[in-house]
């Protein structure tokens, strides 16, 4: 029996943005997100997906964006035999100043989760990848409306309050797009790059990203 591969999604997403890896990746299964609790932080958020993995077979764990955040802090807890994180950050050292300085602003506590679907809804219609495939910009919307406004607010905070190092594992398999506007590819380190590929590759790049993926999941 192949090992199981775990997937954890981003933010505003659910289990449509892996599509075509779930359909690729032999034995894979979809994480949804469990329910948060307000006094939640991305440390103790993450533990609420440990009883939905089997840790008494092999496993590997694999994140994007937000998900690649939480997958880092789930390693403290559990050990995959790989860790994979597609446009995502491997600790706060990487995240841009765009997001660092709202922790200090709070600028990010003015936009409620509705405000957030709305963001994305309107702020797709510039960006040129998603209008040239105007299904993917229905599908981020969908995807984005799936989701609890008070969940996604809590993400935001939460992500921008990430405090994570990568000090604990040095194995990290990172695939990251070189014009990912959420997470530049300038400030990642150690990562496999997808030439051209923006922060939607998982959708609009998926033949490069299951290249790299299932290469580095066989090796």
């Amino acid at each position: 029996m192949a090992i199981t591969t775990y997937f954890i999604g981003g933010i505003a997403s659910d289990e449509r943005l892996f599509k075509y890896q779930l359909a690729a990746v032999e034995n894979s299964v979809y994480l949804p997100f469990p329910k948060h609790e307000k006094k939640d932080t991305m440390e103790t958020y993450v533990r609420k997906f440990i009883p939905l993995i089997d840790r008494s077979q092999p496993f590997n764990l694999i994140g994007n964006s937000m998900g690649g955040i939480m997958t880092m802090e789930l390693i403290k807890h559990i050990q995959p035999e790989k860790v994979v994180l597609i446009s995502s950050i491997k600790s706060r050292s990487e995240m841009p100043a765009k997001l660092k300085i709202l922790k200090y602003t709070y600028a990010h506590k003015l936009l409620p989760g509705t405000g957030f679907i709305g963001a994305i809804q309107y702020g797709s219609l510039f960006k040129p990848d998603v209008l040239k495939t105007p299904a993917l910009r229905k599908l981020a919307i969908s995807m984005a409306k799936s989701n609890e406004p008070s969940f996604l607010y809590w993400c935001v905070n939460a992500i921008v309050n990430w405090q994570g190092t990568d000090d604990y594992r040095k194995d990290i398999i990172h695939i990251h797009g070189t014009k990912d506007e959420m997470f530049p590819f300038s400030k990642i380190k150690n990562a496999i790059p997808i030439l051209g590929g923006t922060h939607q590759m998982m959708l609009n790049k998926h033949e490069a990203v299951n290249t790299i993926l299932l290469e580095k999941l066989k090796a």
